[in-house]
């Protein structure tokens, strides 16, 4: 199990390098970057349930609201939300293919997406045409990244899988 938290915290830190670094802006596509620790944290939560998934987004939702000039909790609490309610259904209600999976991760942006826009409004920060120019973008290029991250994930904690029952 010890492993399984040593991979956790290695994947939170190497996503947020991705997310945060200049050198990695060559994957923006029409002006959007992946979430590539959004993509973690639901992975975590549809594997280990919703408390794991939880704990993952608060610290991954904390790394990255540190880099970024957003306000505390801005990117923190949609991670939360959305890891508690994925955790809440995991692999008991969705089987792992590549369509459920992206429609997971479509569905899980969208509503990321419209959380973080409220928490915007509420912070005077934000405008309706972010929901197309930002949500929608990001939403398809996360569940088009979806199926081979949790491939890749998939084999990094395959034997924390195996043991949970689930290979």
């Amino acid at each position: 199990m010890i492993l399984t938290y040593v991979f956790t915290v290695i994947i939170i830190l190497v996503s947020l390098l991705i997310q945060g670094h200049a050198s990695f802006d060559v994957l923006r596509i029409a002006g959007v970057k992946p979430d590539i620790i959004f993509i973690a944290v639901v992975y975590l939560s549809y594997c280990f349930g919703s408390f794991y998934g939880e704990v993952t987004g608060f610290a991954g939702g904390l790394l990255h609201d540190a880099v970024s000039n957003s306000p505390l909790g801005l990117l923190t609490f949609p991670n939360v939300a959305v890891a508690f309610v994925v955790g809440m259904f995991g692999r008991s209600i969705f089987k792992s293919n590549i369509l459920t999976i992206s429609l997971l991760l479509f569905t899980s942006s969208l509503v990321k997406g419209f959380i973080t826009l409220f928490l915007c409004y509420v912070f005077h920060e934000a405008s309706a045409q972010s929901i197309i120019s930002k949500i929608l973008p990001e939403a398809f290029y996360n569940a088009l990244l979806a199926p081979p991250l949790f491939f890749i994930f998939d084999k990094i904690f395959e034997r924390e899988l195996e043991n949970k029952g689930y290979q």
